[in-house]
């Protein structure tokens, strides 16, 4: 389904870029649901949120990464490293939609991991799940868009874990601001940037809140 102020340009089959707006970006997040797996590969080469047609990027705004972070969710697979960095002869910073990629940098190679998720509030969130592994321990990563105004309280259950949880070793990271608009710059270069903690009640079954207009990932550590 093609909305409002969407730009898709696809090359073949198999080559598409996609240009548009938070809102629309936001709810093609099941886009490639229905898409045959047994014909030709989807390839997103690129996709923004971006000002065309009063368009709400801006400058590279929360509200554009999170619409972009939706929309990955409904991907998973990306194999490329994130370059959205702003420089110039002395300085640099990542613009939130930077930040908000760092998310995905495990999902080459990785394996998808069923999760069940309740929330009054589902229509306003997107999720994925994986199974990752640095060089020590094995992780359930599940990362979590809040794109509406409101806090939400939830449930998360993972099932089918081969392990359980270590919770001394989990953690969760949180991606948000103050202000929905709320862009990086030379002069406040972390005013949108991950916060990680501890996530002490780490477990295969959950409860949290997330904060309104979010993407938060929560990184459980398998024993």
């Amino acid at each position: 389904m093609l909305h409002s102020g969407m730009k898709i340009v696809k090359y073949s089959s198999r080559h598409t870029k996609i240009y548009t707006n938070a809102s629309a970006l936001f709810h093609m997040k099941n886009e490639f649901d229905r898409t045959s797996r047994n014909g030709p590969k989807v390839f997103v080469s690129e996709y923004a949120v971006n000002n065309d047609k009063g368009g709400d990027a801006g400058n590279g705004s929360l509200l554009a990464s999170l619409a972009e972070a939706a929309f990955l969710t409904g991907l998973e697979k990306n194999s490329w490293n994130p370059d959205a960095i702003v420089f110039n002869s002395w300085q640099q910073y990542g613009t939130p939609s930077y930040w908000m990629q760092t998310y995905f940098r495990e999902s080459s190679g990785s394996a998808i991991h069923p999760v069940t998720i309740s929330s009054s509030y589902f229509d306003l969130l997107a999720a994925s799940a994986i199974t990752w592994q640095d060089n020590e321990d094995i992780f359930l990563r599940v990362k979590i868009v809040n794109f509406g105004p409101s806090a939400v309280n939830l449930t998360i259950s993972s099932s089918g874990l081969q392990a359980g949880v270590n919770a001394a070793k989990s953690t969760v990271t949180v991606l948000t601001s103050s202000n929905l608009l709320d862009e990086n710059s030379f002069s406040e270069p972390n005013k949108v940037v991950p916060v990680t903690r501890e996530l002490l009640n780490a477990a295969q079954e959950m409860q949290f809140l997330l904060l309104p207009f979010s993407l938060t990932s929560f990184d459980l550590a398998m024993f």
